[in-house]
């Protein structure tokens, strides 16, 4: 990783518009070494054209980095070294090559993804009785970034089942148009206070569902909750 730092003489991180020296820190090697210092003056410009020339000269020396640390920056200074893929971080005070370590672990935390959650429903019985249930109630609350558009389409355009029981607390305004467009029928039964047991299942039967797979379904990963059906 390279990570620039624009400093004064006394190793304090300036504002953009200073005069000083940017250090070009990378850790190639293990430890952080500076593979150039670069003076640069913003102290004083002319107009924007001088301030994208200078720019454009600094980043010219960059050599592959891609951050920068400042004191301060905005505008358009900003917004031409983001055009450029150069990210900013703002510190103030004293630069100590601490400061390296601490950016490079944040920047690795940031770009790291959580694992993706897949929640789906589970064949109950064997494979040729094609029948699969899902409690959504139990979800809610703790995959808050699922929703049952985003569980039940894909699971209904990709599988051939026979029936498909879904315990939930009601059934979500989406839910009859999607059947419609699948060509499933629908059966309600409560089985508690705010509790449903929805069954699916083909109008007619067929061994070919592809007429499923190529429909496509507006919305999907929109707003209704895991625990709503």
């Amino acid at each position: 990783m390279k990570i620039a730092v624009f400093i004064n003489e006394y190793n304090h991180i300036l504002p953009f518009y200073s005069s000083g020296i940017v250090e070009v820190y990378t850790d190639d090697t293990s430890n952080w070494e500076c593979m150039n210092q670069i003076p640069f003056d913003m102290s004083y410009q002319k107009d924007l054209a001088d301030v994208q020339l200078k720019l454009s000269m600094l980043t010219s020396e960059f050599d592959d980095c891609r951050l920068i640390i400042v004191d301060n920056i905005k505008g358009l200074p900003a917004a031409l070294l983001q055009e450029k893929g150069i990210g900013i971080w703002k510190f103030s005070g004293l630069f100590l090559p601490e400061l390296l370590d601490f950016v490079k672990k944040e920047l690795e935390k940031a770009l790291v993804k959580p694992d993706k959650i897949i929640i789906s429903p589970v064949l109950t019985g064997c494979e040729q009785d094609a029948e699969y249930e899902i409690d959504l109630t139990s979800l809610s609350g703790k995959n808050s970034g699922l929703n049952s558009m985003d569980i039940l389409i894909p699971f209904m355009k990709e599988t051939n089942f026979r029936e498909l029981h879904i315990r939930c607390s009601h059934v979500p305004k989406w839910f009859n148009k999607v059947l419609e467009l699948f060509q499933l029928d629908l059966k309600l039964e409560e089985i508690a206070p705010n509790l449903l047991k929805a069954t699916v299942s083909p109008v007619r039967w067929v061994e070919d569902i592809s007429f499923r797979q190529s429909i496509y379904i507006p919305g999907m990963g929109g707003g209704c909750s895991s625990g709503g059906c």
